[in-house]
């Protein structure tokens, strides 16, 4: 890894911001988590229908705030957990796919069980101090989409 991806934080997008780091990439957008927001909305509303359209529950229910989403950004941890599981899925899918194409191309895929040994790499980062770094120079195109990521090395590094 060339650096550590860090979203900085905006308004109150913590779950965004949250997510993308814990991903480290930019994988979700305000949009996309307001559409996962309203997609558990109507599940939501569709589970209290079944009580009956008529029912003051289901009546009252519907004059409440989405509780998935606000407009300052906030995001339910049900959304967090909806993403998550998309994700999860995305990469399985992925995995697959790419051990189908190695093995396709006459690799050897092999599963290792178990603790692996300690390696030195291991050790190493047990005992280093991480700094901040400047930001390297980048122009055009990456420079917009790396604006606002950090990178860090190893004081070993430097």
């Amino acid at each position: 890894m060339d650096f550590i991806f860090h979203e900085k934080q905006e308004g109150f997008l913590c779950a965004q911001h949250c997510l993308n780091n814990l991903l480290q990439g930019e994988y979700f957008s305000p949009v996309e988590l307001a559409s996962i927001a309203h997609q558990l909305d109507e599940e939501e509303r569709m589970r209290m229908a079944e009580g009956g359209v008529t029912s003051e529950d289901y009546r009252a229910f519907l004059q409440q705030p989405s509780e998935n989403m606000d407009d300052s950004g906030f995001f339910s941890i049900q959304v967090i957990c909806n993403a998550l599981k998309f994700w999860e899925l995305l990469s399985d899918i992925c995995l697959a796919n790419f051990l189908t194409q190695l093995q396709q191309e006459a690799y050897s895929v092999f599963v290792v069980k178990g603790d692996l040994p300690d390696c030195e790499a291991d050790q190493l980062l047990q005992i280093i101090s991480v700094e901040e770094m400047d930001r390297p120079k980048l122009n055009g195109k990456k420079l917009a989409k790396e604006k606002d990521h950090r990178v860090y090395k190893t004081v070993l590094e430097k």
